[in-house]
Formats: structure tokens, sequence, C-alpha cells
């Protein structure tokens, strides 16, 4: 497996040695060459587009405007959806131990609009530089709508508006579990690459087409779940095969021997070195 023949998604930057979805992450895996940038979103109070995983402020993540820790009873009170943008950029994440991920650097971040951080890291970079795809992730389900985020209709509405002021430089695609979403982005002359995420072995991409009424331009599964038939099924239909989140070089041999040339991963420097 060449350096050049596979399609590398930093997810949530470059996590393994980065605080998630923060700029140091999505930096350091410009730096390194990824070919994308995966980041969650979801919408403020204000209908602002934040990066962030949760729609809340996770207290394994995140401290409180003052420094203070976040108990888990708080955590969910702290819905993003109900804070204003300018609200959630006083909270800070990035300092607390993650067990998950002990050899990350802590690095103090915040949860920032989309539009503003493609702007911080187009500043850090020459006017000629090849700008990577952002992969970007809409968090959502059915059984959060009015609550967490907003149905998909709006939720599909604010996120295009938005994407119209990204600096043309970057290319964009846009993925989800939520496939209510997705064809709600099409219905609404969305003519950006659209991804369908499965973590489940029911949600194949005969499902998802049936779903969407369409045949997305993308499926990503969990990489556990893709076998010989995932991928000979998705290249019948011209659909581009992702893995998520493979950060096993040996994982990511195995997957490309069975024909799969995207990873989705925490160490993108497993394959660019």
């Amino acid at each position: 497996m060449n350096r050049q023949e596979v399609f590398v998604h930093g997810h949530r930057g470059f996590r393994g040695a980065y605080p998630e979805n923060s700029y140091e992450s999505f930096f350091h895996a410009l730096k390194l060459g990824v070919d994308a940038i995966e980041l969650d979103i979801v919408i403020s109070k204000d209908e602002k587009v934040i990066i962030s995983h949760e729609p809340y402020m996770c207290n394994e993540l995140c401290l409180k405007p003052n420094g203070d820790s976040i108990s888990k009873e708080e955590s969910m009170q702290l819905n993003l959806f109900k804070m204003t943008a300018q609200n959630i950029t006083e909270y800070s994440f990035g300092t607390l131990e993650y067990a998950k991920f002990p050899n990350q650097k802590k690095v103090k971040s915040h949860k920032l609009e989309l539009k503003k951080m493609t702007q911080l890291l187009e500043a850090k970079f020459p006017e000629d530089f090849s700008f990577p795809q952002i992969t970007v992730e809409v968090k959502s389900h059915p059984n959060t709508d009015g609550m967490f985020h907003p149905a998909p209709k709006e939720y599909a509405k604010i996120l295009l508006k938005e994407l119209q002021l990204i600096d043309e430089r970057w290319p964009i695609a846009i993925q989800s579990f939520d496939l209510r979403v997705l064809l709600e982005l099409d219905k609404q002359g969305c003519e950006l690459p659209l991804i369908a995420l499965s973590e489940s072995k029911e949600v194949d991409i005969d499902y998802v087409c049936e779903k969407l009424e369409f045949i997305p331009d993308g499926f990503s599964p969990y990489y556990e779940l893709i076998n010989e038939d995932v991928v000979e099924d998705c290249q019948s239909l011209g659909v581009e095969l992702s893995a998520w989140t493979v950060n096993d070089r040996a994982e990511m041999e195995r997957l490309f021997q069975m024909g799969v040339r995207s990873f989705i991963t925490d160490f993108p420097d497993l394959i660019i070195r």
C-alpha cells in the first residue's frame, strides 16, 4: 500500500496527537499532508455552524470559562443548540487527561465556527497552498430533533447557507449517519458529494440507496463491517467506499488488499510518513 494509492482523512484533524476538532489538530493534519480533514458540526442557538462532536459540553473534554470542571449532570445541560456561538467559545477543551488518547498534546482550545476555523487555517498557509477536502459530518438523530439540533429541513438550509461562505479553495463533502439529512440536502439542490455513514450490518449500501431514493457519492461503514461483498457492491454502483476509523496499519493493509482505497484515521501518520 503506497501513499499515492489511498485517500487519507484525518479524523477530527489529527486526533491521535492533538485535541479533536481543534485548530491545532487541523493545522497539523494539513502540515502532514492529508487528503481530507474530517470534522463534526452542530448548530448553535443563533444558527451558527459549530465544530463539535457532541451537541453539548462533554465533561471528559471541556472546562467552564473560569477553568472549573463540568459534572456529568451539567454536561448535557450545556446544550450547544441552546447557546450562542459567542457563549460556546468561552468554554475550553484540550487540557484534560484523555484516556482514549493518552499521548495527545495538551493544547487549550475552543469550539469555533466552521467559517472561522477555515479562515484561521488559510492565514497560516500560502495563497497557492492546495487545501484538502473538508469532510463535514452532520451530527443528527431522529430522537433529538428540536432538542440538540434542528429538524433535517432546517438543518440542511442552515448548513448550505454557511458552506457558501467558505473559500472555494476548500473542496467540501458532507456525510452523516442520519440519512434524513442527506435526503434533505439532495432535495435542496446540494451539489456537494454526499456520503452515508454506517455502524450496522443492517445499514448496507442497498438499504442506503432505498432510503435515500438516490445513489450517494460515498458509503462509509465501520471498518470491521467491510468485507468483499461490501467492496463489490460499492464498485458495481460506482460508490466510493471509505473505512472508519482505522488506527492500525495492518488493518489498513488488509482492507487495501480487499479493495478499499479511502481511510478515516486518528493517526494519518500511519500512512503519510
